[in-house]
């Protein structure tokens, strides 16, 4: 995605983030929620400056999904929100798959 920045009134900064670093930032943002044992998908769209997020991510048997989910969009809002801060942002999650906690 790209953006324009007025620095001053006689300057402006331009710069852009690659989907790839989008991607990037949101799914290691994901991978550290407890609860969170991998991402399995992670797709990036951008229209007009406004970032659209798409994860789905594979968690752990007994965790709460609905606040699993909740977090890890959270998590990676804030993540790309402080790192490429786009015009607009929506996350989505998905639940994709459940594993067996670890063996204590």
């Amino acid at each position: 995605y790209k953006r324009q920045v007025k620095m001053d009134d006689n300057q402006d900064f331009a710069y852009a983030v690659s989907d790839k670093a989008l991607r990037n930032i949101a799914e290691t943002a994901a991978k550290d929620i407890d609860g969170v044992e991998a991402v399995t998908r992670c797709s990036v769209s951008v229209k007009d400056g406004s970032v659209s997020l798409r994860l789905g991510v594979r968690a752990v048997y007994g965790f709460d999904l609905h606040e699993l989910a909740l977090a890890v969009q959270r998590r990676a809002a804030g993540a790309v929100q402080d790192m490429a801060d786009p015009k607009g942002l929506d996350i989505s999650v998905t639940i994709e798959d459940l594993v067996l906690p670890p063996a204590d």
